[in-house]
């Protein structure tokens, strides 16, 4: 999965969306039912990108992941309780067995349905079903405005081939986001990159800060960009935010790990992190699980990720991340809360 969904998820760099992105940045408070729900379908993937989260790849599907009973039962509770916004991601969702027949269901139900990829997938056919289907937006990740950068960062990637997957999403009028991770290496193309973005046809464009964690931490000496490079990247988003004003939406996310979770711990986001498993995190930048949906209802698990942020345990882990910023190396260590 993604540094950042644009996500949720996904983009999530920091393990959140950027709060003007998404209906999921809305604040929990008293709501039913969450306003999000990010759906990791599957760990299995097709690339083996340096900065995953999730650490997805060939061969990296969770043995434990969600039947195709659990999976469509989820779905049901999501559509029943009137979720109004659902993304599917990864790994790679397209690889799930079942992903067409999903989307078709959650079409047919009225779904707001959101499919994060890595665009390896999207045949002129994949794209005609996506459009079919009525799914609101499909998010593409694009590290890079050059098969260079793309390639050295999406591991088993091909630019060329996302590049013209993009090309037959908008050909088939399908809502077009792309998503952009920053790393020592292509930061310098992150003007190129929008503009490209914009050339393709994309409605919106996400990046932030790289998180310290999944594949990230093994690469970490390939990927962090200096402060300078961070500073360039933020003044040519910036700018670029202007420049595409009332044509293409250019969201990026300053903020770093830390100063996230704080706002969090004040107001979690609306917003369910679903793994393949079907364990549900608070959010994708902490350890902490609040319910298992091959055993809990929808609706018993939301109402445990309200209380559930309450749990001493999560304020005293983000305490300890301003002693200690690696410990997001643990978020796989999943903690009941």
């Amino acid at each position: 999965m993604d540094q950042h969904p644009g996500q949720g998820g996904s983009a999530e760099t920091a393990g959140i969306r950027p709060q003007t992105a998404t209906p999921g940045a809305t604040t929990s408070g008293a709501l039913g039912a969450p306003l999000y729900l990010a759906w990791q379908l599957t760990n299995e993937c097709n690339f083996a990108c340096l900065h995953c989260i999730e650490e997805s790849g060939p061969g990296r599907a969770f043995k434990d992941e969600m039947t195709d009973q659990q999976v469509f039962a989820t779905l049901r509770q999501a559509i029943d309780l009137d979720v109004p916004y659902i993304s599917l991601s990864g790994g790679e969702p397209m690889v799930h067995p079942r992903f067409f027949d999903l989307v078709a269901y959650a079409s047919e139900r009225g779904a707001q349905l959101k499919i994060e990829t890595n665009g390896q997938y999207l045949t002129k056919d994949a794209c005609q079903r996506l459009k079919q289907l009525e799914v609101k937006s499909v998010q593409v990740s694009m590290d890079g405005a050059s098969r260079e950068t793309f390639n050295k960062m999406r591991v088993r990637g091909d630019f060329d081939a996302v590049v013209q997957g993009i090309r037959n999403l908008v050909e088939a009028g399908v809502p077009l986001e792309i998503n952009y991770s920053p790393t020592k290496f292509n930061t310098h193309e992150i003007g190129r990159a929008i503009d490209l973005a914009y050339e393709l046809g994309a409605q919106n464009f996400y990046t932030g800060r790289t998180m310290y964690t999944g594949n990230a931490v093994k690469t970490w000496h390939m990927l962090v960009p200096s402060n300078d490079q961070y500073m360039h990247c933020f003044n040519t988003l910036h700018l670029k935010r202007i420049e595409y004003a009332g044509r293409m939406r250019v969201h990026f996310h300053e903020m770093g790990l830390l100063q996230e979770m704080r706002e969090r711990l004040e107001n979690p986001a609306a917003l369910l992190v679903v793994l393949p498993n079907g364990l549900v995190k608070l959010i994708n930048a902490l350890p902490f699980v609040c319910g298992d949906l091959r055993t809990d209802s929808l609706a018993q698990v939301w109402a445990n990720f309200q209380n559930a942020w309450q749990d001493p345990r999560v304020a005293e882990f983000v305490a300890a991340l301003e002693q200690d910023p690696a410990k997001t190396a643990e978020l796989h260590h999943w903690i009941y809360v």
